[in-house]
Formats: C-alpha cells, sequence, structure tokens
C-alpha cells in the first residue's frame, strides 16, 4: 500500500508510532497538521504492510453520502459484499456495522483502521466523535489487537472536536501534531545534489512540506524550479494559495483577508487586524486567528519578557510558501498567468527585491530551528526562553531587535546576528551589533555574540575575535543529521 514516491524523514513520529504499536491494549491515535505535509503518508508508510483498512472522507458532502462512501469502503477492505447493501441511518449505526466487520476478519497482527480526513467525514458536526466515543467504551478498548487512527487536516476541529471534546477526554494514547520536515531532513531527501545554500533558499521558498518538494527537480537549480513552478504560466505554486485555502476553511475570504493585511505589515495586533478588516474583534474574530495559528499559517508572540497572552501579543506570517506568495507572485499575477519565459520569470523573482526578502526569510528559518543553533552551540540545557527580541521605539528612546536571543540559566545572554548575504560578511557588523547591544541596555549578565551567516567572515572579522562563535549553515544543519 505505500506510495512509489521516495519517503524521508518522520524518524521521530515513526518512533512514537512503533511504541504505541508495541504496547499491550487497544491504541487511539489523532493525527493532523497542515496540508500536504504528509500526514497520510506517515500513517500508510508506518501501517502499510499491517493489517490496515483505509477510510477517506469525502469534502463537501453530507452525512448520508459520508455514510454511504464508508460502507463502500469497508466492503472493499473486509473483502465482503454485503456491507454495500447495509443502510445506515446515522453514525451510531455504522460504528456497529464497523465493529461487526473488524471483530469478523482475522487478523494475525494488530488490526489498524486509518480514518483520514475525519473532519470531512464529520461534516463540522460531533455526531461521528460521539459515536466513535460510544463504540470505544463499548468495543474497542477491550480488544488487545486494534487501533483507530483519526487523521485531518482541519487543525482546528481536530484540536476543539476531537482532542479536547469532553466525548474522547482520556482516550486518545496518542496526539501528533505533525510539522513541517526540518531543513535537515530536506537536505537528505536531494542526497547531497544541492548545497545548503540552496536547500535553504528552498526551504524559504516553499518551507519543509513534502508535497512541495515532490514538485522540485533535483537536477536543476533552486532558482530555475522557482522559475518554472511559481513564476510562470501553469506553474504549480501560482494557484497553490486558492486551493488551501478552499480546502481547509469554510470561510475562505475571511482568512485571506487576514492573511493579506499581516502580508502587508509584517506582524500585528489582533486589534490592529480587526480595525484594517472593519470587524468586531469578538470572540469570532479571534477565533479566526486560532484556526489560522493551528492550521500552521501565522504564529503569535510577544517580547521574551512578557508572557504570550499580554497586550503586546502580534501575530505574523509563519508559512514559507506564504511568505513567498506575498511577495513575488501575489503582485505580478497578471504577468505569470501570461507568462512561458523562463528568463522573464527568474528576473522577477532576482529583480523583485529578492535580497532583502532573502535577509528576513533567513531570519525567519533560524528562528524555526533555533534549538538546532542551540545543540550546536552547546547552549541547549543552559537556555530557559528564545526568540526574537524587539523593544519598540517611543518618546524617550530609540526601537531595538535583536534577531534571536536566548536567555539562560547560568547568568549569560546569547544575543545572534542573522545575516543571508552573497560575499563574506566584514568587520561593519560589529558596529551594527555593539548598537543593539547598547539599546538593550545595563545587564548584569554576560552578553555572548554569535553570527550566523550563509557565507563566513572576512580574516578581518575573524581576527577581530568579536563573535564567540560565526556559524556556517553547514554546521548548524549538519546537528541533526549527526
Amino acid at each position: 500500500m505505500a506510495a512509489s514516491k521516495p519517503f524521508f524523514g518522520r524518524s521521530y513520529e515513526f518512533i512514537l508510532l512503533e511504541e504505541e504499536f508495541k504496547k499491550g491494549g487497544a491504541s487511539l491515535i489523532a493525527i493532523y497538521g497542515r496540508r500536504r505535509v504528509g500526514k497520510t503518508r506517515l500513517v500508510t508508510e508506518f501501517y502499510g504492510d499491517k493489517e490496515f483498512w483505509k477510510f477517506d472522507g469525502v469534502e463537501g458532502e453530507p452525512r448520508n453520502v459520508q455514510i454511504k462512501s464508508m460502507l463502500e469502503q469497508l466492503s472493499s477492505c473486509s473483502k465482503d459484499a454485503i456491507y454495500r447493501s447495509i443502510k445506515c441511518a446515522s453514525w451510531l449505526d455504522f460504528v456497529k456495522v464497523l465493529d461487526r466487520a473488524v471483530s469478523a476478519s482475522p487478523a494475525k497482527y494488530k488490526r489498524t483502521v486509518f480514518l483520514d480526513e475525519f473532519p470531512y467525514m464529520c461534516s463540522g458536526q460531533t455526531e461521528f466523535v460521539s459515536a466513535i466515543k460510544w463504540a470505544w467504551d463499548n468495543f474497542w478498548n477491550d480488544k488487545d489487537d486494534f487501533t483507530l487512527v483519526l487523521c485531518g487536516s482541519v487543525a482546528s476541529f481536530m484540536v476543539k472536536k476531537v482532542v479536547k471534546s469532553s466525548a474522547l477526554y482520556g482516550r486518545i494514547g496518542l496526539e501528533i501534531c505533525l510539522k513541517p520536515l526540518s531543513v535537515s531532513e530536506v537536505f537528505g531527501f536531494f542526497g547531497g545534489k544541492r548545497s545548503m545554500k540552496e536547500i535553504c533558499d528552498l526551504y524559504m521558498f516553499c518551507g519543509g512540506i513534502p508535497e512541495y518538494l515532490q514538485k522540485i527537480n533535483k537536477s536543476e537549480s533552486v532558482a530555475l524550479n522557482i522559475a518554472k513552478h511559481a513564476l510562470c504560466k501553469d506553474g504549480y505554486f501560482v494557484n497553490e494559495f486558492d486551493r488551501i485555502f478552499k480546502d481547509i476553511f469554510k470561510e475562505e475570504n475571511i482568512y485571506k483577508r487576514i492573511i493579506l493585511e499581516l502580508s502587508k505589515f509584517g506582524s500585528l495586533k489582533v486589534p490592529e487586524i480587526a480595525e484594517k478588516l472593519n470587524v468586531s474583534t469578538g470572540g469570532g474574530f479571534v477565533e479566526y486567528m486560532e484556526n489560522l495559528e493551528m492550521a500552521g499559517f501565522v504564529k503569535s508572540f510577544s517580547p521574551l519578557d512578557k508572557p504570550l497572552e499580554s497586550k503586546l501579543k502580534r501575530y505574523r506570517l509563519d508559512d514559507e510558501y506564504l511568505l513567498f506568495y506575498f511577495k513575488f507572485i501575489y503582485p505580478n499575477l497578471k504577468k505569470i498567468r501570461d507568462n512561458t519565459d523562463i528568463d522573464r520569470a527568474l528576473s522577477l523573482f532576482h529583480g523583485g527585491g529578492y535580497r532583502p526578502w532573502a535577509g528576513f526569510a533567513f531570519e525567519r528559518l533560524c528562528l524555526k530551528h533555533a534549538p538546532a543553533i542551540m545543540k550546536f552551540l552547546k547552549i541547549d540545557q543552559l537556555v530557559k526562553n528564545y526568540g526574537p527580541y524587539f523593544d519598540r521605539k517611543n518618546n524617550s528612546k530609540e526601537g531595538v531587535q535583536i534577531d534571536l536571543l536566548f536567555e539562560r540559566h547560568d547568568s549569560v545572554v546569547t544575543i545572534c546576528e542573522i545575516k543571508y548575504h552573497a560575499g563574506l560578511i566584514g568587520k561593519w557588523v560589529i558596529d551594527e551589533v555593539e548598537k543593539k547591544v547598547e539599546l538593550l541596555g545595563e545587564t548584569k549578565k554576560t552578553v555572548e555574540k554569535v553570527l550566523i551567516t550563509t557565507s563566513g567572515a572576512t580574516k578581518d572579522l575573524a581576527d577581530a575575535n568579536y563573535f564567540s562563535k560565526v556559524m556556517l549553515v553547514e554546521e548548524i544543519f549538519s546537528v541533526n543529521r549527526s
């Protein structure tokens, strides 16, 4: 049942699934994450050679259509045509039929039932969740050879109506929020055919989304791949923005408007977003923001010295593809939809402010991989908090922003200056960092300074011995590969 495309990464998730599979008793597993992040592939790769029944929800269809489809799939899985003729008036009727089929089918190993796109099956309602609760308590909890996997892309439904539901409270044995692959895993996928610098460029374009990476021709440069697939007529990424929002959000228009505003301003508070959209900041709007964050498209953050739920809490785009889309695709859609010229596409890419954009994108990439940076610096056991540090300008002081700051337990603060640069970084960077340290204010802690770069340092900068460490991307991302 495993797909023919190469499978890579996910060793941590495989360990979790293996532990759950080998433990005694029945297992109820919930898996959710961003569209195209590889949830279905993870499950089919792990369970594909085991006793495994897979069911798919049908997008946008009501309960009666979902149940009819499930019965047809049950007939195929069990190899018994009788289930196609059975009528079920409710989800409770269906789980009884499903249990009958599972019990009647001889299993050599632990039986796994995989309900993929579970939110589609539920049609936005919780009746199926309640029916599963009833079946779990009455049938499946006592089956030592049974695993039920609930999987879905609509993270808000999976979290609020499944994982945190009162119906399944205390019953879910394993919860996996599947994240994009890391830079190191993406480098492994390309098998050394592209440099780590190019892999970072690719990650800044589409992140670690397996479905996106499958579109990339490993034998061509990253720039050429981007030109073909994102900046030419009929390129896969040209219309991907509309597809992902149509797939997972019923009220797609309001979500698109929120994303658009965040793309313009970098980061905003909830009241600021609502004001720009001319809507109320009531509970409904806050839920929109929570849903976007659970889907992996935005991220909330506050200054390091403030709690996350402070009045200074802000939201920013956190999805690499969306950030690229609004910089290079969205402003040029008309040109792109008429363009079949690769050279013209490359000019849109390199001539459209790529270097400044790449600088910010590289900062975001490093922030996402801060644990790898901590590990490389050998401070991962000392750090108590980390993130970008910002103190906004007011009438009495200048503002300051530090790309990445690590608060430590040992009276040391590590600040990281992150530079995406074509050439070597020279001594000029020292003045930039010194000004930030000065604006950081008086501290009784030792300030350790680190430079993270794609290109390295000049001899003059190295001889100045200003930074305690100059880190290259090859060094950072080799940590996870070792």
